[in-house]
């Protein structure tokens, strides 16, 4: 140090100086005298608690957290410490200066907000569209979560919390159907109603406000026609559903001795990809999750039991919602590196007329040679009396799905679809506006439920056929879809009893652009070609708000 410079302590000092700053600080701490504890003393470290008001995490806002933002929540003190023993050879000691590793140095580079974010490989948090309405405890949202209520039970927390969300599409197509041609300008509202008690309870409803039957409120050919319904039976819903060891355990002050969901109400029930059941109804369901069998080789298995009484949607009973119950039952089981869905249904006319017959709905789905994902259903009708041409479940609907695996798994996806209907196969229950059964075997036999864009036959009424198309996502951030596909299926049997005509054949396409992660855009177009009967068309684009 040269004369007159003030001294300067070296932010990187060397190993020999290290040691000797260790060895004082060894020194200090021993010179120090010895506590004096008094057995049975607790020491108490922290300070005394504070008493003022720590800002609350919600945010006030008046469509969001409720009309007035909750008052800000007080620190709360934790219990004292339980009295404990303490040997009176030993005291509470300060960190020594060895204790800790040095502070890294931070003089070299200037800070560099990228490179902070490459500890996390360059991800950062996906934005989300918030719901429309949160009340009570916001939906996966940051922060503390508030104290909880315990009027079901201290081991069932009370969290209330209400939610409302769903999304809003408005489209508009030029159809040439088999019977006419219409240019329609429609819209939907899908409005999810959500009031959570605990966990594990919580009522439901959904309504579409704009919606009547299969109608909506559309611009149809000039004409306005006015659909507005805000509640009906016949396509909405309204349900509780929760698990019933967590509700007695909470009753009975003890943890929950088992799990059981259950539900009941007008609840939507959706089975085996929604092929062999999709469909709201009036009735209640329970479920035994999550069961092993090792003798069987299961490592994973569930049962779910259901009963309807009223709105089962079936052309088994001449698409009426009041004339028929549905009891049954269905289990998903992992096994033989894939897993099975098996459920049975039994269909009882309400007008003993004899149309009551047994549902039975199969499949099973994996993966081979690391090439093909393949699923393989099928739904058996059997037990209708009554004259065979007269029957309205009556027959097998064997279906075949197969992606292929491609050196771009996500991006490229080529896929082929099979399916054989005899006679008249019905799924257990499914609703008029969710399609034909078919709905899955390709987009020429998906309809939009908005418009009424044309499809193929999707009944699988003495058909056989299949779909071949190609799916691509866009690389490398899934930013767009576009799905062209080929179609075709041949009829066979009684022309009387069927209900597609001739053969058909069809071409189309879909393409999908999600503008911001609450808009999306969809186009769809698509020509069949019918034998004995007119060809069909469509053209139709759509956007979709999600809130």
């Amino acid at each position: 140090m040269s004369g007159g410079e003030p001294a300067r302590l070296s932010l990187n000092p060397s190993p020999a100086t290290r040691r000797i700053v260790c060895s004082l600080a060894i020194l200090a701490v021993a010179a120090q005298p010895a506590c004096a504890v008094a057995p049975g003393a607790n020491f108490q470290c922290a300070p005394t608690c504070p008493t003022t008001e720590a800002q609350s995490y919600f945010k006030p806002s008046v469509g969001r957290y409720g009309f007035l933002p909750p008052p800000p929540a007080s620190v709360r003190c934790l219990p004292p410490v339980e009295e404990r023993a303490v040997d009176r050879r030993s005291c509470p000691t300060l960190p020594g200066g060895c204790d800790f590793s040095p502070d890294p140095a931070y003089w070299c580079d200037e800070y560099d907000p990228c490179a902070a974010l490459d500890v996390y490989a360059g991800r950062y948090n996906v934005p989300v569209q918030r719901p429309l309405v949160e009340w009570g405890l916001p939906f996966y949202d940051l922060g503390p979560i508030p104290k909880t209520e315990t009027w079901c039970g201290p081991t069932n927390p009370v969290q209330q919390k209400f939610y409302v969300y769903g999304d809003y599409r408005i489209g508009a197509a030029v159809n040439q159907d088999v019977n006419r041609q219409a240019d329609v300008l429609a819209a939907r509202l899908n409005l999810e109603l959500d009031y959570w008690i605990t966990s594990t309870e919580r009522f439901h409803a959904f309504s579409g406000p704009l919606q009547d039957g299969n109608n909506f409120t559309r611009i149809e050919n000039g004409d306005f026609k006015n659909e507005i319904d805000f509640w009906s039976a016949d396509t909405d819903t309204l349900f509780f559903e929760g698990d019933l060891g967590q509700m007695l355990g909470g009753w009975e002050h003890t943890y929950a001795p088992f799990d059981m969901p259950v539900t009941v109400g007008l609840i939507p029930m959706l089975f085996q990809n929604g092929t062999w059941m999709l469909d709201a109804f009036w009735g209640a369901a329970v479920t035994l999750p999550a069961r092993n069998n090792p003798w069987l080789d299961w490592s994973n298995y569930d049962i779910t039991f259901f009963a309807a009484f009223d709105q089962v949607s079936t052309d088994a009973f001449a698409n009426s919602l009041h004339t028929g119950s549905l009891f049954g039952a269905t289990t998903f089981i992992e096994a033989r590196g894939g897993y099975f869905e098996v459920g049975y249904a039994y269909a009882a006319d309400d007008e003993d007329v004899g149309r009551d017959y047994h549902n039975l709905g199969l499949s099973y789905t994996r993966r081979y040679l690391g090439r093909v994902s393949n699923s393989v259903r099928a739904i058996i009708n059997t037990g209708q009396s009554g004259p065979r041409d007269q029957r309205t479940a009556d027959g097998v609907l064997l279906l075949m799905e197969n992606s292929l695996i491609t050196e771009n798994p996500y991006y490229v996806i080529p896929y082929v679809n099979l399916f054989a209907g005899i006679g008249s196969p019905q799924p257990a229950a499914r609703a008029a506006a969710a399609g034909g059964v078919l709905f899955n075997t390709g987009i020429l036999f998906q309809s939009d439920a908005l418009t009424g864009y044309p499809t193929l036959d999707a009944t699988g009424n003495n058909t056989v056929g299949g779909s071949i198309g190609l799916d691509l996502l866009g690389a490398p951030n899934f930013d767009q879809q576009l799905i062209v596909e080929a179609a075709a299926l041949h009829t066979f049997g009684d022309k009387a009893t069927r209900n597609a005509p001739g053969p058909q054949y069809g071409l189309g396409l879909r393409w999908q652009l999600p503008i911001t992660n609450a808009y999306l855009i969809r186009c769809d177009a698509m020509h069949g070609w019918l034998e004995n009967s007119r060809d069909i068309s469509g053209v139709r684009g759509e956007l979709r708000w999600k809130f």
